[in-house]
């Protein structure tokens, strides 16, 4: 009876080729003897199904952590999960999700759990988490991919161990559209979280292309989304039209800001498609999906040994849709 039970569990768990590996003679599965051998053979057939149901059950984990949760963001980690879901199949990998609700001070905290709950890689989504997940993953060679950062050279996202997908908004395209839409334009708003450094390079990028095309950029900057409202209402009696960048607090509150500048007869418009469906007038967006995609085709190679993380540098997606709401410019007079 011990030694069917044995040969069973043999094939049931595909021990064969672990024994093999063990340097363990197939013999053993024939042996007889008295109480102690098969006290023996109880034993190593319970240690012998452990490590090999084990192997069969091992699965790839990946952490995932969002800094807030707001559409954009959304579509990096859908995209990023649609390309794992056909690669793995949606039972064939682990995936732990953390969302820090745009509160900084949960980042870390979260990421050093999927660090501690052994993660194979982190997917991170936006500039501060990418940050924080490098961070709690020094020396431990556990690799990280972004997606949702701006411009990760000046964020610091360099290192054997980390690669991702930038979200460098076309400003080019994005200013000459106002001045497309609104010739008459003289300044933009913006609004900007002071926290958050990807806000603080794209102010400084804006500024420059603006000044090209004969825009003055009007910049306030909040620290809190409650102080937003108040400081959108001072920015609307400055200028012509608001800009919203791709600042994670900012883009949150857009229906307020929304709200703000429909008050004041002014349009809104914005770097990405995010938000689009809450007044904005119009942009020319990358898509965020795509990055998701984009990035998950790399936590797939990197999983698969296809490619070495210290090969990969960050990508930037080129594509753009032009979106223009037609209610909005009505309401506007436009």
């Amino acid at each position: 009876m011990d030694i069917n039970l044995l040969c069973l569990v043999k094939e049931t768990c595909g021990l064969d080729k672990h024994l093999k590996q063990k340097k363990l003679h197939d013999s053993f599965f024939y042996l007889r003897g008295g109480k102690s051998m098969k006290k023996v053979m109880i034993l190593l057939m319970v240690l012998l199904v452990m490590v090999g149901c084990s192997d069969q059950n091992d699965k790839v984990k990946i952490g995932v952590i969002q800094l807030a949760d707001h559409p954009s963001l959304n579509a990096t980690y859908a995209g990023m999960k649609e390309v794992l879901d056909e690669k793995y199949g949606e039972d064939g990998y682990e995936l732990t999700y953390q969302n820090a609700l745009g509160d900084n001070a949960n980042l870390m905290l979260m990421a050093q759990k999927l660090v501690d709950d052994g993660s194979d890689l982190i997917y991170a989504i936006a500039t501060s988490a990418a940050q924080t997940a490098m961070s709690v993953t020094e020396g431990k060679e556990i690799p990280v991919i972004y997606n949702a950062v701006t411009d990760p050279i000046s964020a610091g996202l360099q290192g054997e161990w980390i690669a991702g997908v930038s979200d460098m908004a076309p400003i080019d395209k994005q200013l000459n559209l106002i001045k497309e839409i609104l010739p008459e334009v003289k300044s933009i708003g913006i609004l900007y979280n002071t926290g958050e450094d990807n806000s603080l390079i794209q102010i400084e990028m804006v500024t420059d292309k603006a000044l090209e095309i004969g825009l003055e950029v009007i910049a306030v900057g909040v620290s809190s989304p409650s102080d937003i409202e108040t400081a959108a209402s001072q920015l609307v009696k400055k200028v012509d039209a608001l800009f919203n960048i791709t600042d994670n607090m900012v883009v949150s509150a857009t229906s307020q800001v929304v709200n703000v500048a429909n008050q004041a007869n002014i349009p809104v418009f914005a770097s990405e498609v995010g938000q689009f469906d809450q007044g904005i007038l119009a942009t020319e967006s990358i898509d965020y999906f795509d990055l998701g995609l984009m990035a998950g085709e790399m936590i797939y190679n990197v999983l698969t040994s296809e490619v070495s993380i210290k090969d990969l540098d960050h990508m930037v997606s080129e594509d753009t849709v032009l979106y223009f709401n037609l209610d909005v410019a009505e309401k506007l007079g436009i």
